[in-house]
């Protein structure tokens, strides 16, 4: 509570009475963060081209994005704190199926529709391709002090779009 009064330039006081609890002021935060970190989407929604050009992009936007803070420090949040506050982990993955998951699921389904790739479950396949980049790229990031070089994020985009690809063609 300290460190949020002196970043605030607020007393204790001045915060306590606007969150009487730390929860309320732990969900205040966490609304926030989400909002600033799932505001813009990471990849084109429309994006042109064949299904394994057009994924091999949207892999590699949603690799850049899902590197970058403030979704580093929130998913380090979440993951600290969910035992405690079990319903805003849940409120972590209602936000990122709304926001990242049902758009990418979206276009899935238009490269079904063109006949590229065979249909299937696209919310599955859309969260299972969000899952390989937050366990392949995010989970390294939040565990190693070093960034993953260029190449790295490029080379295991191009793996996890071939992988979803000899699923789904």
């Amino acid at each position: 509570m300290d460190d949020i009064a002196r970043s605030a330039r607020v007393s204790k006081a001045t915060l306590y009475s606007y969150f009487p609890d730390k929860r309320l002021m732990f969900r205040e935060v966490l609304r926030s963060t989400l909002d600033n970190a799932f505001q813009q989407l990471p990849f084109n929604p429309d994006q042109a081209g064949p299904a394994p050009e057009a994924l091999a992009q949207v892999v590699a936007d949603m690799s850049q994005w899902l590197l970058t803070e403030p979704r580093l420090h929130l998913h380090r949040v979440i993951i600290a704190e969910a035992a405690r506050f079990p319903e805003d982990a849940l409120t972590y993955d209602r936000t990122l199926n709304e926001r990242i998951v049902a758009p990418l699921a979206q276009l899935i389904d238009s490269w079904i529709a063109g006949g590229e790739i065979r249909a299937h479950d696209t919310t599955m396949s859309a969260r299972q391709l969000v899952g390989l980049l937050i366990g392949q790229l995010q989970h390294r990031a939040l565990l190693d002090t070093t960034d993953p070089t260029p190449e790295e994020i490029q080379q295991t985009a191009g793996a996890t779009a071939s992988l979803f690809l000899a699923a789904y063609r």
